[in-house]
């Protein structure tokens, strides 16, 4: 399992959310995808850069890489980012009370 690089300012910032409760707002970079279908296979739909107000719940590692686990009230649902792809993350001042659903044990 990789070692989480803690002294990177963006991941002290998705700890910090995650352990206070605070909503965070990232600016994500989505990786490019590419289509096996519908007609034309092969076609990609390049990577978009987005703002999004996340509830942190956790980091979680997969393979090689990190992924951030948070709620997004817009989207009203979980969303995994790929840490790589968090090119900005800031701290609101907006506390939030996690869904105990959501929370592994």
């Amino acid at each position: 399992m990789p070692k989480l690089n803690t002294t990177n300012k963006i991941t002290r910032v998705l700890i910090d959310g995650i352990m206070n409760r605070q909503v965070i707002k990232i600016r994500y970079e989505k990786t490019p995808k590419v289509f096996k279908r519908p007609p034309p296979a092969g076609h990609v739909e390049q990577g978009e850069t987005v703002t999004r107000n996340i509830e942190p719940y956790e980091i979680k590692h997969e393979g090689n890489k990190e992924f951030l686990w948070g709620y997004d009230p817009k989207a009203k649902h979980i969303k995994k980012f790929n840490i790589e792809g968090v090119k900005s993350a800031r701290l609101l001042s907006k506390v939030f009370k996690p869904n105990e659903a959501w929370i592994q044990g």
